[in-house]
């Protein structure tokens, strides 16, 4: 049985047993149930009662009004699954670094990195989070003028400003 695998959707598909292992079966017996099975029957979707009307302004083809519980009991919301993947190469200045200690980067926005600087398994992201915490080596060449300007003041220690 597949568990928590990726649709052609992006989303989770898992599958419950329904019988018990070394349990005796005849045939056309009910063996699991899936997303869109209930019982051994097709289940697709959810019965609900819905507005289409005028709403705080909006017209009637702009407002459709749900209940609150559905809302409440996440019944219109999934699971998406994307894979991707980070190459770490060795440049001309050193090699690449996955770390969470990312310089000029808020805490809030590094907060769901592991020690490692990957993101935590579980953790809820949306666009723009950082997945993976990576620096390159930065040679002179790739200096701002600001931090040209704050090397010629400040030395090495503008590397930690």
């Amino acid at each position: 049985l597949r568990n928590f695998a990726k649709s052609n959707a992006d989303t989770c598909m898992t599958q419950q047993p329904r019988v018990k292992k070394g349990q005796r079966v005849k045939t056309g017996e009910l063996l699991a149930d899936g997303a869109s099975t209930y019982q051994g029957e097709l289940s697709l979707g959810q019965n609900v009662l819905a507005a289409f009307m005028c709403w705080e302004g909006a017209n009637y083809e702009d407002a459709v009004i749900i209940s609150q519980r559905l809302m409440e009991d996440d019944r219109y919301t999934s699971i998406h699954i994307e894979n991707y993947s980070m190459d770490v190469r060795e440049t001309k200045l050193g090699p690449e670094i996955i770390t969470q200690d990312i310089p000029n980067v808020g805490e809030e926005k590094l907060s769901n990195l592991d020690e490692e600087g990957i993101i935590l398994i579980g953790a809820e992201v949306s666009a723009g989070d950082i997945l993976v915490g990576k620096i390159s080596p930065k040679g002179e060449s790739d200096l701002s003028a600001e931090e040209r300007l704050l090397k010629a003041i400040f030395g090495e220690k503008a590397r930690d400003v």
